[in-house]
């Protein structure tokens, strides 16, 4: 899935290693979203950055504005 993200957001992010980053810079733009095997939607922001959401963050997030799903 590819969403995009229409205004610079800081959101709490992990590395791949699972080690917790307290906030990563997600800038406008378009960003991959896959769908992870506990049913989080996972958006990737670098090679080794990405930010975890439920359907319910994702929902609220695309309700605000803030997210734009642009292809499933």
């Amino acid at each position: 899935m590819r969403i995009k993200i229409t205004k610079n957001l800081v959101l709490p992010a992990q590395l791949f290693d699972t080690e917790s980053v307290p906030e990563a810079l997600f800038p406008e733009g378009d960003y991959l979203a896959n769908l992870t095997p506990e049913g989080k939607i996972e958006v990737m922001n670098t090679r080794k950055t990405k930010a975890l959401f439920s359907f319910s963050q994702l929902r609220e997030k695309v309700s605000l504005g803030e997210f734009v799903v642009v292809e499933i």
